[in-house]
């Protein structure tokens, strides 16, 4: 039997908070006795299905659950945060893979390779992608090739709506587990890009959580729209969103039981992958993957020996490969050769029964992190209404930081160009005051009393120095001070309103995008 400590019963929140597990302190235990009311005596079998619940529920929400601002899992940012340092920008040219995977295991993920470079798989597969990869990046049934052989690069839309430069000075930072670089707690992301990477939940010990993708254009319109104060209920949200899975398949759910994803967070959605009947042929062809069914080898053998048991089918077999004829746009084609002389009707009813075996259903359930700095990440599962009303409260929230800090800069530029054009106004003055100031023993102070302006308006003329102010022209700097001026109205304006600004600032983004988006893994523009 194994002894466990009874504790107080902690009040509920409603928010699941798991810790981190700690080094045991070393302690003298003489001084804290424990009687025989605070033990218990509890199974090993039990103890030990706690203890690893326990345990699986933090790595499982530390390491295997998006954060809800960014949509990414610690190894997917610090995927890209490497590509930042590394300076991959869509523009520039790729590097080796495994240059990557080696900044991102040595600075900011300790963890193997291979789950490094699995990783960064995910998101180059993800559409629009937020990876540009070249080489083998594999497919549902083909693992991607060696990280020697593939190169990569930042995608255009992980530049514009991920890793912006502007934004990234108003997120909050953290240090990398050697304590000598720091990496964002999360990126600033401009668009909810949970809703771009699909995961199936995997078994596992706590927590299961996972999500399917939806277009870009469809998440665009509903956060345009919610940003700019439009309210969504969960029929809205099923009626708005369009699914979009990165492989191909066709949503055929049911209405009712999108209506009950979006309001529940938990709920299934059917995928038919991509088929054609040939009735001339005979044939039926699949030219696409689909989860479970058609998504690796063993399922693909599986699927295409029960389609082959149907009455009235010669063979189904399958070709891969982008090269292959007839082969669908991401590599697939799975052919169901039918019996000559079948009726017409009958080769319908083929045609049906293959479409029932291919078809499948994946339960999804919506679980996010939201990750903290000096506190313990919080996990939570949440309906889709939820999750994107709290989305557009971060987003807003950006927005303002951003604001703020253009506000503060601005203002600092235009207290700068006053002072310069007051030296240029005054530089008789100036000039005047200058043989007595610079032998003063405090500068600053004799020039502020001379000019009767304030002590820093003097030290900002004296460094930037009289010959520098004399090429200045006083008509630039009355144009600079009154763009300012301009600038820090429209900001002010901004401030009251920051949900607004980010709608134009996200509409506008996605335009430009579009008209020159990302190319997917399969050729397809996004």
């Amino acid at each position: 039997m194994v002894k466990s400590v009874v504790k107080k019963p902690v009040k509920k929140t409603g928010v699941k908070k798991i810790a981190p597990p700690k080094a045991a302190a070393v302690a003298d235990l003489s001084k804290f006795p424990l009687g025989a009311s605070d033990t218990q005596d509890v199974g090993l079998s039990k103890f030990t299905e706690s203890a690893l619940k326990v345990y699986g529920s933090y790595v499982v929400e530390n390491r295997a659950v998006p954060d809800f601002r960014d949509g990414l899992k610690p190894s997917h940012r610090a995927v890209l945060w490497s590509m930042v340092g590394l300076g991959l920008r869509p523009s520039g040219g790729c590097k080796k893979t495994a240059r990557t995977v080696g900044d991102v295991i040595g600075k900011y993920h300790p963890h193997g390779d291979k789950s490094s470079h699995d990783a960064m798989a995910t998101i180059v597969n993800t559409v629009p992608p937020f990876v540009e990869g070249q080489g083998g990046w594999g497919s549902p049934n083909t693992p991607p090739a060696a990280m020697r052989y593939s190169e990569a690069k930042l995608s255009k839309f992980a530049h514009a709506f991920l890793v912006d430069p502007e934004y990234l000075k108003v997120v909050p930072y953290e240090p990398n587990f050697s304590n000598d670089d720091v990496l964002p707690l999360y990126l600033p992301a401009l668009l909810p890009t949970l809703l771009f990477v699909t995961s199936i939940p995997a078994p596992a010990y706590g927590v299961r959580a996972g999500n399917p993708a939806f277009s870009l254009r469809s998440v665009t319109d509903v956060v345009v729209r919610m940003l700019n104060g439009e309210k969504f209920d969960a029929q809205q949200l099923a009626d708005s969103l369009e699914t979009k899975h990165p492989f191909g398949c066709v949503d055929v759910s049911k209405d009712s039981d999108i209506v009950e994803l979006m309001a529940t967070g938990k709920g299934k959605v059917t995928y038919m992958p991509l088929i054609e009947h040939h009735e001339k042929q005979r044939e039926i062809h699949i030219r696409s993957f689909a989860p479970t069914t058609l998504s690796n080898d063993d399922n693909i053998n599986k699927t295409l020996a029960k389609i082959s048991e149907i009455e009235g089918v010669r063979n189904a077999f399958s070709r891969q490969g982008k090269k292959v004829k007839g082969a669908g746009p991401y590599g697939a084609l799975f052919v169901v050769e039918c019996q000559k002389n079948i009726s017409d009707e009958r080769f319908d009813e083929i045609g049906h029964s293959v479409e029932r075996i291919i078809q499948t259903s994946v339960s999804y359930r919506l679980g996010i992190t939201v990750r903290k700095q000096d506190e313990s990440n919080e996990f939570r599962y949440l309906n889709f209404v939820q999750y994107l009303n709290a989305w557009v409260k971060y987003r807003t929230k950006l927005e303002l930081r951003l604001v703020e800090q253009k506000t503060k800069i601005a203002q600092e530029q235009l207290h700068l160009f006053e002072v310069y054009l007051f030296a240029i106004e005054n530089m008789d003055k100036l000039l005047k005051a200058l043989p007595k100031v610079l032998v003063a023993a405090n500068p600053d102070k004799a020039l502020a009393k001379a000019l009767r302006i304030p002590e820093d308006d003097a030290r900002i003329i004296l460094d930037r120095k009289v010959r520098q102010l004399a090429k200045m022209e006083a008509g630039a700097l009355k144009e600079k001070i009154k763009e300012l001026q301009a600038e820090l109205k429209q900001l002010a304006r901004d401030a009251k309103r920051p949900a607004a600004r980010a709608a134009l600032v996200t509409q506008d983004r996605v335009e430009k995008y579009l008209k020159s988006p990302d190319f997917t893994q399969s050729g397809i523009p996004v």
